[in-house]
This record gives C-alpha cells, structure tokens and sequence, in this order.
C-alpha cells in the first residue's frame, strides 16, 4: 500500500499531479484518475487491472511522481 504521506500529497496536489500520472500510466481515463483522487489506493487497483503491471510496481512510479511534483515546489 502507498504510504501516508504520498496518499496526502496525492491528493492535495492532484490536478498538478494528473498530467504525469496520464503519461506514465496511459491506459487511464480521467475517470480512473477521478476515482484515484478520492481514494489512491483504488488507483494502483486500477492501474495494475488495466496495464498488467504489479501493484507494488506501481506504487513505487506514484511515488516517484509525487517526489518529482514536490520538488518543482
């Protein structure tokens, strides 16, 4: 699982977020990315049915995206 801290990041600065998320993660539509927003967790459950990947793969881009975004901050 994503930890807390990402969660929160995720989600306070999700609309800087989600142009990267669409480009590391290209199978998702701005629905999933919606429904991610709410609840990041559901997100990785998403991402991992619709591009085959793991889930702890995947958390560890969300993470590395969520770094990148913070430090441009």
């Amino acid at each position: 699982m994503i930890d807390q801290q990402t969660k929160q990041q995720l989600q306070q600065n999700f609309e800087q977020i989600k142009p990267q998320l669409k480009q590391v993660f290209p199978d998702l539509q701005d629905q999933d990315l919606q429904q991610g927003k709410s609840n990041p967790d559901q997100l990785v459950k998403t991402i991992a049915q619709k591009s085959g990947q793991n889930q702890q793969q995947i958390e560890q881009q969300l993470m590395q995206v969520v770094q990148q975004q913070k430090q441009k901050f």
